[in-house]
């Protein structure tokens, strides 16, 4: 009798243990890779401020979704990567392109007070910057706990942007700037996806049109970004990808209209006010051949 029931605790415990293991929470693969700032000569070498102002030039993913709220362009959930998606980026490069693409949908998620589905982009957003070393930046349980209302949409998207505007200044300064220049990378390719397969319409369609001609002075700066960096066969992809984009971006003209200034008093004080616009010149095909090689670009981003 004794040794039945030595086996069957033997048999309870391994079943025990198998379901505690099977209820703990996985852990996340290490990088197979790892990048480094080592550009392709010291001539060509960028200054960090340089570096963080070109990144600065990349529009924040708030504009871009913003614009697209207030022109009554309906909301889509198929244009998001699909949260499931994470499990399939084990290496630094692609964790920090989606750590880009997550943070954007992120934040088009929260302008269409999306509450309820912010909460798994807002784990996967953590989770990369975890695997990046650069969780730090993201006050995980603040924005979750926020994210349960949408009256707290501006609070969490100020959060979002800061965490994203520290975590950029602090890999600078710890010479990993090719990762922030990878998020940067992956956070306008996703905002340019997105405003490029929106369905749009008369009379905000033209004023969306001529946001995404705006990007061709952000694409110069990417490319430059990026130069610095082709001797990591996988950025110098992106490089060729861009290169391929630009001839789509080649097709947008912008011009310089100048106006006279105008003066006026602003508290006691008299300011001068810059009158001049630039005019953007584009249309439905180029529009079209735009978002074609976007959608490749991006495409291979999220596989």
């Amino acid at each position: 009798m004794a040794k039945k029931n030595v086996i069957l605790l033997l048999l309870i415990s391994g079943v025990v243990s198998l379901f505690v293991m099977s209820c703990a929470p996985e852990k996340r693969e290490e990088a197979t890779d790892l990048l480094t700032d080592t550009m392709i000569t010291e001539d060509v070498g960028i200054t960090d401020e340089a570096v963080g102002e070109m990144i600065s030039s990349v529009p924040n993913p708030v504009e871009m979704s913003a614009l697209l709220q207030k022109s009554d362009v309906v909301y889509s959930q198929d244009l998001l990567n699909p949260d499931s998606n994470i499990d399939n980026y084990n290496t630094n490069f692609e964790r920090s392109l989606n750590l880009g693409v997550y943070g954007t949908d992120l934040v088009y998620m929260n302008i269409y007070d999306r509450t309820v589905s912010t909460l798994a982009y807002l784990r996967n957003v953590k989770d990369l910057a975890d695997d990046l070393r650069i969780g730090q930046f993201f006050d995980y349980e603040t924005l979750n706990r926020l994210s349960e209302s949408s009256r707290n949409v501006d609070s969490v998207l100020y959060i979002t942007n800061r965490g994203f505007d520290n975590m950029t200044r602090y890999l600078i300064d710890q010479n990993r700037s090719s990762i922030a220049i990878l998020v940067a990378y992956g956070t306008w390719i996703e905002s340019l996806y997105i405003s490029t397969n929106v369905q749009t319409k008369p009379p905000n369609k033209d004023l969306i049109y001529q946001r995404i001609g705006e990007q061709k002075i952000v694409l110069d700066n990417l490319l430059l970004l990026l130069s610095n960096f082709r001797n990591d066969p996988n950025i110098d992809e992106l490089f060729m990808d861009l290169m391929d984009l630009k001839k789509e971006f080649d097709n947008v003209s912008i011009t310089y209209v100048y106006k006279e200034p105008k003066m006026k008093e602003v508290d006691g004080s008299i300011v001068v006010v810059d009158k001049s616009r630039s005019e953007v010149n584009i249309n439905q095909e180029i529009v079209d051949g735009i978002a074609r090689q976007v959608n490749y670009i991006r495409n291979k981003i999220i596989k």
